[in-house]
């Protein structure tokens, strides 16, 4: 198997933009500040930072530099329903990105965990980026639910001026979009190039029939 620069620069392409997008979905998943209290009058004097996370709630408090977080005392009592869903599609998201990273590794160019004499490579790259592409998407529904929630409460407690802490979208959220973006990308590569891949074969197999047979022509 012939292996190009091309392939090899869109290999590495594909594995940066996976670990990062595998990173970015751990990170979030983990982080406690998937929405912070506006800085508005209404909701902050700038005393103390509020964070709400998919598992945890946490105050930081500016003058005493103490972080402290509330967590519930079950996970399986009753949550709004945009939070349980974004729980388990973040979790899943992870879950596909991480069991797509072993198929991508089998099916890069450049290893030599199957033989090259079988061009079948491309088989694993695409069921590599099916599994990214889906991951992606989980958590693309998951951060877009996420958002349009957070930016409805947020309108709503502003217009009507709703006592109390107003809360906009935090770090965490944009971590969780930039890692179902690195996801999707991923998995449209793969995709595409493994599709590529699959035709390749059946070209130069046609480019062969094609030519004429030079055997016995003499002038």
């Amino acid at each position: 198997m012939e292996i190009t620069a091309s392939a090899i620069a869109t290999d590495v392409l594909v594995m940066v933009l996976g670990i990062l997008g595998l990173l970015l979905l751990i990170l979030c998943a983990g982080s406690d500040c998937w929405r912070q209290d506006a800085k508005d009058p209404l909701s902050s004097v700038g005393l103390s930072i509020r964070c709400r996370g998919l598992w945890s709630e946490c105050i930081f408090d500016n003058v005493a530099n103490l972080w402290t977080c509330d967590i519930p005392i079950s996970y399986l009592s009753e949550h709004p329903a945009v939070l349980v869903v974004t729980r388990v599609l973040v979790i899943l998201s992870g879950f596909l990105t991480l069991a797509a990273m072993p198929l991508f590794i089998a099916g890069m160019k450049c290893t030599k965990l199957i033989s090259d004499k079988v061009p079948r490579k491309y088989k694993f790259s695409f069921a590599s980026g099916g599994l990214f592409f889906l991951g992606g998407l989980a958590g693309a529904i998951a951060v877009l639910w996420y958002g349009i929630d957070t930016v409805q409460k947020y309108k709503l407690e502003v217009t009507f001026g709703i006592p109390g802490v107003t809360y906009e979208l935090g770090y965490a959220y944009w971590m969780a979009v930039g890692g179902a973006a690195c996801a999707c990308s991923t998995g449209i590569l793969l995709i595409v190039a493994s599709s590529l891949d699959a035709q390749s074969p059946g070209k130069e197999k046609n480019a062969r029939r094609c030519l004429p047979d030079s055997k016995g022509t003499y002038l």
